[in-house]
């Protein structure tokens, strides 16, 4: 049966059940009702149409609406074949009633269901008629902005954009409005072409050269953006928006200091804008300048005692600088005002492990029930519960924590098993993950660790299998890869088998440290020594690592140089003094 011969059955249905005055006004509040903005049909695809709220209809005085059969007809069949998914036969039917209607939320309704159905050229014309029955509705004039961006029809934007600037009692609002309809529009070209003949129209206004620069930083013009933000601060040369807008695209140009003076200055000119003092405290921090830094968000917290975020970063800059005291009291102050600050909790038990208080830090991580810091927290539990000589403890609290956050076991059993490894037990932490692989075989991260941990207790047949399994399903892994060489290498006399495994690897990361020192070692079992000291020494000198300096010491005394050799030994002990691995060389060759 044809589609509108099915669209017609089920209208006379309607029609018989509820009488032509009942059905009319069944479709005026339908249309209120699809028109109220908060239920609207998903946009799909461009352009994204600004959502909308009802309260500005609701609160206009409608005409008065003659309802017609055509007019009746028309709104009927667009909301059923709407309903049945014929798009094409709701739309014209939509656009048809919307032309005839005074309701402007026929229009609106109009606009949603063309653009639903990606009929923009049809949406556009609906959204001029919604227009012309509401000219002070702000949502229609934004409506018919995005759709005349999204057509390339640059007049009609403008002028909406216009009319848009030109009703905000604040310009700096109506700038950044316009601002962010345009950079709705997929062509940014097209886009910032728009901003421009839109600046041309009020070129005394310096936040239209702010909004061009931002435009222009948005296309990634930024030598276009800071010419339009210096002329915003020649007819505004004190203006706080444009200053902060200037350093931040001088940040992106990698004019670090110039954006550093920049705020500078903006500071001085403006003294109580917590905004400024917190972006030139951050500039600060990113130049290593931890006290500039403090000092401004030291005045952040000055000025509004309830800023949060110049709580959170003044604390932390305290602690750094082990000033615990005055960052536990900004951290508590901070959960005053954010009582479900995770990050603070964390934080503060980071001040009393610091300073040696054990059962504060205790107290303090065990409140961190989530966030960044959840999984850190827990770590920091099971490592003090193991100083404390409370094994037992830490398990205990390890198995909790799995069965209470099953979505967590894995990571949780990687935390337990590295406390363990860092506490010299290494069979434990080898029976752990042993368990572990038995619930989840194939992951990657337990049969990593169960492989290194069945290396430190020598059992290279299972260490090697546990990595085999990896590559089978990632054959590319540059972890696994490198550890399965060096492991061939430093365990067996599988030289060349070892070094085809590293030098895969090797391909993969040319510039890693660790992968450099495994190359250099397997060259230094297959005799190539001078190979061997090249590459090991550049592993050391990225690094200073005591285990690479270990591995270039031998390699130096096997080539004669015995002073050059003890001279990397002394540094390495010096940064690392209880290093096992470096101690067993030393001890070796130096009894």
């Amino acid at each position: 049966m044809p589609v509108m011969e099915n669209l017609m059955i089920d209208m006379n249905r309607l029609t018989r059940r509820f009488g032509l005055v009942a059905l009319l006004a069944v479709s005026l509040l339908s249309c209120a009702a699809s028109g109220n903005r908060n239920n609207t049909p998903e946009q799909v695809g461009n352009p994204q149409l600004p959502q909308t709220t009802s309260a500005g209809v609701e609160q206009q005085q409608l005409p008065e609406q003659q309802l017609t059969d055509d007019l009746v007809f028309d709104i009927l069949l667009a909301e059923i074949a709407g309903q049945r998914g014929e798009l094409d036969t709701s739309v014209p039917h939509y656009l048809q009633a919307a032309e005839n209607a005074r309701d402007p939320r026929v229009a609106e309704r109009a606009v949603q269901i063309a653009s639903f159905a990606k009929q923009f050229a049809v949406a556009e014309r609906a959204a001029r008629r919604w227009v012309e029955l509401a000219p002070d509705d702000v949502e229609a004039h934004k409506a018919l902005t995005v759709l005349a961006l999204h057509l390339g029809d640059t007049d009609e934007a403008i002028e909406q954009l216009d009319y848009l600037i030109k009703v905000t009692d604040d310009p700096q609002e109506g700038y950044s409005l316009a601002t962010a309809l345009l950079a709705r529009n997929p062509d940014k070209q097209a886009a910032l072409t728009a901003m421009e003949r839109l600046v041309a129209y009020h070129p005394e206004s310096p936040h239209a050269w702010i909004a061009l620069s931002r435009m222009s930083v948005n296309v990634n013009k930024l030598d276009k953006g800071l010419d339009a933000v210096n002329k915003a601060l020649d007819l505004s040369p004190a203006l706080p928006e444009a200053m902060m807008l200037k350093a931040q695209i001088l940040v992106r140009m990698d004019r670090k200091a110039e954006a550093t003076q920049v705020l500078e200055t903006a500071v001085s000119t403006h003294p109580d804008n917590t905004t400024l003092h917190f972006a030139y405290g951050r500039m600060l921090l990113d130049g290593d300048d931890l006290e500039g830094a403090r000092k401004q968000f030291g005045r952040v917290v000055e000025l509004d005692a309830e800023n949060a975020e110049g709580l959170y970063s003044l604390a932390l800059l305290e602690l750094e600088t082990k000033r615990y005291k005055a960052g536990e009291q900004h951290l508590k102050q901070l959960l005053k005002l954010r009582p479900d600050e995770q990050n603070a909790y964390y934080y503060l038990g980071y001040s009393a492990l610091e300073q040696g208080n054990n059962d504060a830090a205790l107290q303090w991580y065990r409140k961190v029930e989530g966030g960044d810091y959840w999984s850190q927290s827990q770590l920091r539990i099971a490592e003090i519960l193991v100083r404390q000589g409370n094994v037992d403890g830490m398990q205990n609290h390890m198995r909790s924590l799995r069965d209470t956050n099953p979505d967590q076991r894995v990571t949780l059993y990687l935390i337990e098993g590295q406390v363990l490894t860092d506490a010299g037990l290494n069979k434990e932490s080898f029976d752990l993950y042993g368990s572990a692989l038995q619930e989840s075989p194939d992951n990657e991260e337990l049969l990593y660790a169960h492989s290194l941990a069945a290396e430190k207790l020598g059992k290279l047949e299972i260490a090697e299998r546990d990595m085999r399994r990896i590559l089978k399903n990632d054959p590319e892994n540059t972890r696994t890869l490198n550890a399965l060489g060096y492991t061939l290498a430093d365990r067996t006399d599988r030289y060349q088998e070892a070094l085809t495994y590293i030098n895969r690897a090797y391909a993969q990361e040319p510039n890693d440290p660790a992968i450099i020192d495994s190359l250099g070692w397997v060259h230094f079992r297959l005799g190539n020594l001078d190979e061997a000291h090249r590459l090991l020494l550049q592993a050391w000198e990225m690094t200073g690592n005591s285990e690479i300096g270990a591995h270039l010491g031998e390699v130096m005394w096997a080539q004669g140089d015995r002073e050059g050799a003890r001279r990397i030994w002394d540094a390495s002990l010096a940064s690392d003094p209880d290093n096992v691995m470096l101690l067993k060389v030393i001890n070796r060759h130096t009894p």
